[in-house]
């Protein structure tokens, strides 16, 4: 099975002597640069580019000046290989062309690295329970969270950031989702686990999905217990790359389901282009459905429409009894939120105490 290199591969930091070569787009950001670059050596000018001779020592300093001399577009749009060895780059070294942003946002976040190889991600679990008022939780959804090095636990917020800016949002994605299968797999149990995936994070579904699968095969999860869940559902722009997402998804036996869907069109249109298993809507459209004529006649047209498509419905972000009490009325299939249960460790086999609705 074919996999992809890009996610598989994490960036390295130098270990030895390096050249680093830019080529930045306009002639005002080139001054600024060598300006730069002269107070750390000889700068080696060539075409459009320059070049100049690093060391583990001297890139963390050189790149920090970079940051304050130059604006982020001028950043954006600077690239740079950085080329350890003798010699000059071949063309497979062009593998691994960034961003001047991106090595910036590297050296910056070496942190990151540093979880990600350290096996330091882990897994809190929020169950999902039925609309009907079953004790027993229908399933999971595995949430992110990540150990310092005291051992103390913090949310992912801080990872994703320093993982776009590095564009390392790939890797990342990957070691999260691979987590959760390790992590949802040692709870033993029979309960379903929804996994959280960011699209814009799977280039080509084929080879970028492949460790993930050949992970759920290893620690033997069935495919009817995995529900991969799309976030970022308002940001999808490329919804043929999302079919395609999906479709390798389902093609395995995998459910799936769309995360955050609201009232605005562009997300609502998504039901009948994706035809998803589930979908889960949005807390911000959930808060105080019952007090609030608009959001009430919304959420009641979306779970009709939806249960048309044959779809079933998560209502997430409750807090409240008289939250749940609506939904449960209105038939939604099943709920989420702070009044059953915060995200904990370990999932439960069933609620300690159904709250009374």
């Amino acid at each position: 099975m074919p996999v992809c290199a890009r996610c598989e591969t994490l960036p390295e930091l130098i270990k030895g002597d390096a050249t680093l070569f830019l080529w930045p787009p306009l002639g005002h950001t080139r001054g600024k640069l060598k300006k730069i670059f002269t107070s750390f050596g000889a700068v080696t000018d060539y075409g459009n580019g320059m070049s100049l001779a690093v060391t583990p020592e001297s890139l963390p300093d050189l790149l920090e000046m970079v940051e304050r001399g130059l604006t982020r577009g001028e950043m954006v749009d600077t690239h740079v290989l950085i080329h350890e060895g003798g010699g000059e780059p071949t063309l497979v070294d062009f593998n691994g062309l960034a961003t001047l942003k991106a090595v910036v946002a590297l050296y910056r976040s070496d942190w990151l690295l540093g979880i990600l190889k350290g096996d330091r991600l882990r897994t809190f679990f929020q169950p999902i329970v039925h609309g009907d008022g079953n004790n027993e939780p229908y399933a999971h959804e595995c949430l992110l969270r990540w150990a310092d090095e005291d051992g103390g636990l913090k949310p992912p917020v801080e990872l994703f950031s320093a993982a776009r800016d590095a564009e390392m949002l790939f890797q990342l994605d990957r070691f999260a989702r691979e987590a959760h299968i390790r992590n949802a797999a040692k709870t033993g149990g029979t309960s379903k686990f929804f996994l959280n995936f960011t699209p814009t994070a799977i280039y080509d579904p084929a080879n970028c999905l492949a460790t993930t699968f050949r992970i759920i095969e290893q620690v033997g999860l069935e495919s009817d217990r995995v529900i991969f869940e799309v976030i970022e559902t308002d940001q999808v722009d490329d919804v043929d790359h999302l079919k395609r997402i999906l479709k390798t998804y389902q093609e395995r036996g995998f459910e799936v389901a769309l995360d955050d869907l609201g009232a605005g069109y562009s997300t609502l249109t998504l039901l009948g282009d994706l035809q998803p298993d589930y979908v889960k809507l949005d807390k911000d459209l959930i808060r105080n459905v019952h007090g609030d004529r608009y959001r009430a006649e919304m959420v009641s047209r979306i779970i009709s429409l939806a249960h048309e498509f044959e779809i079933r419905v998560i209502a997430e972000g409750i807090e409240t009894r008289e939250e749940a009490a609506w939904l449960t009325s209105q038939k939604v299939d099943f709920m989420q939120g702070f009044f059953f249960a915060r995200p904990a460790p370990e999932p439960l086999a069933m609620l300690e105490r159904r709250r009374q609705i």
